[in-house]
C-alpha cells in the first residue's frame, strides 16, 4: 500500500485529504501527510484528521514512504510542483486544470513518459456514478445514434480571480463530451462570454463543439440568480434521451421518446414515458482517489491520464480564442 500526500489544503485539498483519511482507514493507503505554506492552516487540518503535516513541501519530496501526491494547489503553480514530484519518483494527480498553458501541460505529460511516473489529471465527473451508467448505455447503443449533449453549470456567487469560468467550468463539459463520444477532440469549437465586473476573466460563456454527426453545448456561469446551484448533463440520442443530476449521484434519469422518421423526414415525436435509475452511493471524489490508488499500484494507465488533461487544457484554450475572435477555432 502506497503512502500518500496532500500538496496544498485549501478548500478543495482539504477534500482530498479527508478522503484519503477514510481510505487509510479501510486500508487502501498506508499513510498520510499533509502540506501547506500555511502553517496555521496545514496544523489546524493535520489536528482535525491526526494525520502528519509540514510547511515545506520539499519535505514531502525528500519522503521515501510517500510514493503517490494529489496536487491541490493553485492552478498556476501545478506545471513546476507536479514537475518536481515525478522528477523525485512520485506518481501525482493534479486537479483540473492540469496546467493554464499548453506548453506546460505538454512538458508534465513528457515528464510523467520519461520518468515512469503516473500522471492523472483531476477530472472527477468521468468517475461520478450515473456518468458511468450513462457511459455504458452510450456504448452499448441504448440511446441510439448520439445527436446532442447539452451541459448546465450554473451558479450564483463571487466569480473567481484567478480565472474564469471557461477554465474552471467548462473544461469539465468539453472533457465530458470527449469521453462520452470516445473521441479526442472535436473538429472546433465556438464560444461566447461576457465579463461584467472589470476582471480580464469571463464570468459567464456559452460553448459550442462540433463533433461531425453530434454535438455539445454548454453554459456556464456564476452569475445566474435563479439557481443557488445547478450541475447537469443532458445526452438525447435518436432512440432516447438521459439527464446525470451531478448532485444527485444516486439517480439517473432515462427518457424513452424519439423522434420517428419516414422517407427522410421527421413525422411523429413518441414519448414512451421515463425512468428513474436508483444508484448505489458512491461519492465521485472518493470513486476517483481510489481509481489512482489502484493505478499506482497496478501502473495501469488512468481514465484520466495526462494526456487527458492536456486535451482539455488545449481545448479550454481554444474556447477562450473562439470568444475573444468572435469566430469558431479548429481543435487541436
Amino acid at each position: 500500500m502506497p503512502g500518500v500526500a496532500v500538496i496544498g489544503t485549501g478548500s478543495w485539498g482539504k477534500n482530498h485529504a479527508r478522503v484519503y483519511k477514510e481510505l487509510m482507514a479501510e486500508g487502501v493507503i498506508d499513510s498520510l501527510k499533509i502540506y501547506d505554506a500555511d502553517v496555521n492552516r496545514a496544523r489546524q487540518l493535520g489536528g482535525d484528521l491526526k494525520v502528519e503535516w509540514v510547511s515545506d513541501y520539499r519535505n514531502v519530496i525528500e519522503d521515501a514512504n510517500i510514493q503517490a501526491v494529489s496536487i491541490t494547489t493553485p492552478s498556476k503553480t501545478h506545471y513546476q510542483i507536479g514537475k518536481e514530484f515525478m522528477e523525485a519518483g512520485k506518481d501525482v494527480l493534479v486537479e483540473k486544470p492540469m496546467t493554464m498553458d499548453i506548453k506546460e501541460a505538454k512538458k508534465l505529460v513528457e515528464v510523467a513518459a520519461s520518468h515512469g511516473r503516473i500522471l492523472m489529471a483531476g477530472h472527477i465527473f468521468r468517475y461520478h456514478p450515473a456518468v458511468c451508467e450513462l457511459k455504458r448505455m452510450i456504448d452499448a447503443g441504448e440511446l441510439g445514434k448520439i445527436q446532442n449533449i447539452i451541459g448546465n453549470r450554473l451558479y450564483f456567487g463571487l466569480p473567481r480571480r484567478d480565472m474564469g469560468v471557461i477554465y474552471a467550468l467548462g473544461i469539465h463539459e468539453l472533457d465530458m463530451f470527449c469521453y462520452l463520444l470516445g473521441v479526442d477532440y472535436p473538429r472546433s469549437i465556438i464560444a461566447a462570454s461576457s465579463k461584467n465586473y472589470g476582471q480580464d476573466m469571463e464570468e459567464t460563456a456559452m460553448l459550442s463543439a462540433d463533433f461531425g454527426s453530434a454535438r455539445g453545448y454548454a453554459f456556464e456561469s456564476w452569475l445566474v440568480t435563479a439557481y443557488s446551484k445547478m450541475r447537469d448533463l443532458v445526452v438525447v440520442g435518436s432512440q432516447g434521451s438521459a439527464r446525470v443530476d451531478y448532485l444527485n449521484p444516486q439517480e439517473f434519469y432515462v427518457f424513452y421518446n424519439r423522434i420517428i422518421v419516414e422517407n427522410g423526414l421527421p413525422v411523429r415525436a413518441e414519448d414512451k414515458g421515463k425512468r428513474t435509475i436508483t444508484l448505489p452511493y458512491a461519492e465521485p471524489l472518493k470513486e476517483e482517489l481510489k481509481h489512482f490508488i489502484s493505478c499506482v499500484t497496478s501502473r495501469k494507465n488512468p481514465l484520466s491520464n495526462g494526456p487527458v488533461g492536456l486535451r482539455a487544457v488545449i481545448m479550454s484554450e481554444a474556447a477562450l480564442k473562439s470568444a475573444k475572435a468572435g469566430r469558431a477555432m479548429v481543435v487541436p
